[in-house]
């Protein structure tokens, strides 16, 4: 354990690095940084994801910041970034592995965390991160924060925004989304955005940005919006702005400190209801979806050079009590869906 001081020398925060593993594959050590107040008791949970191609240690300054204003902050490096073991997958099994991180920590701090005041935030690939937990977990978090974010990697790779992180992403995939389409299809948020009508997802991004377009962002919104909801809240600065949401990290862009403003507070002053799944609906999944109650996965039936989530599925649900009902719509021709009752928060 690592504890930080404040100016008056008093012990004030708390650092830790914490291993975990995948419940999905077994992945391990997984690594994330969790940073609190030693006097804290009972306080939000929110987890802060780093860029596609960066590590923990760039988001080390928030959550520093944010456990200073009083949430329990978590920092994990994806699978096969920093100091985690297994293969990174662009959006795949590692934003499973937030999910893992985030029960970690209400297993083994409980005293800590209000588990009804889940939250989640990124940057870039980490933005790209916190619209895949938004429609992959509907009901966990209360409040989502996407800064220059990717909703749709094939998309992301389309645009060429980032050459360097396309050529990283057809590395790890195997390849183009030409070439890998049901790979790409399980990495589209965007065709997902109504799954959740409960979590408010704040968008951040310039309209200047070239590096994760914010022509993603608008899509997302608009689909959004296509399936009635109303919870994605679209904040675009423009050069006229005296504050602009410029891409990169707080030490280097301190004014995106300034959003903070903006969810903070809601996040500790519960503004937002803790999320549930309604009694019955649709759901588009984007290789898989895991809610409270319910787990879908779509899976290959042939073989792939490459692991990790392939393939989209459309399905009907219905909720009677404990139980749920499904009716499988739609699947990616070569898949299956695979349903798992019974999962937890």
């Amino acid at each position: 354990m690592k504890r930080l001081y404040s100016a008056n020398t008093a012990p004030a925060t708390v650092f830790r690095t914490v291993r975990y593993q995948s419940s999905v594959d077994g992945t391990n050590p997984l690594l994330m940084d969790v940073c609190f107040k030693s006097s804290a008791k009972h306080i939000p949970l929110v987890v802060v994801m780093h860029g596609y191609s960066g590590g923990r240690d760039a988001v080390r300054a928030d959550i520093v910041r944010l456990a200073q204003k009083g949430l329990f902050a978590v920092a994990p490096d994806m699978r096969g970034r920093g100091g985690s073991a297994g293969r990174w997958d662009s959006g795949g099994l590692d934003v499973m592995d937030i999910r893992d991180a985030v029960r970690h920590c209400l297993r083994y701090f409980p005293g800590w965390i209000d588990d009804s005041n889940l939250n989640v935030l990124g940057y870039s690939g980490g933005g790209g991160n916190a619209f895949a937990c938004f429609v992959r977990f509907p009901d966990l978090f209360r409040v989502a924060v996407s800064y220059f974010g990717i909703p749709d990697y094939a998309a992301f790779h389309r645009l060429k925004g980032r050459p360097d992180c396309n050529k990283i992403m057809v590395e790890t995939l195997g390849g183009a989304p030409g070439r890998l389409p049901a790979l790409y299809a399980a990495r589209d948020a965007t065709r997902a955005a109504g799954n959740n009508g409960r979590t408010r997802l704040h968008i951040f991004w310039d309209e200047e940005e070239t590096a994760c377009p914010g022509s993603m962002d608008e899509e997302f919104i608009r689909a959004s919006r296509a399936a009635g909801h109303r919870n994605c809240i679209a904040h675009r600065s423009r050069r006229r702005d005296r504050v602009r949401w410029h891409h990169g990290y707080t030490p280097t862009w301190p004014e995106l400190i300034e959003s903070e403003a903006l969810f903070v507070p809601e996040i500790l002053q519960r503004r937002v209801p803790e999320p549930s799944l309604p009694p019955f609906g649709k759901l588009i999944v984007p290789g898989y979806v895991v809610t409270r109650h319910f787990e879908i996965w779509v899976e290959s039936t042939v073989p792939q050079a490459l692991s990790g989530p392939s393939g989209v599925a459309e399905v009907l649900y219905r909720l009677d009590g404990t139980r749920a009902e499904f009716t499988v719509l739609a699947v990616t021709r070569g898949h299956r869906v695979r349903i798992v009752h019974g999962a937890s928060a």
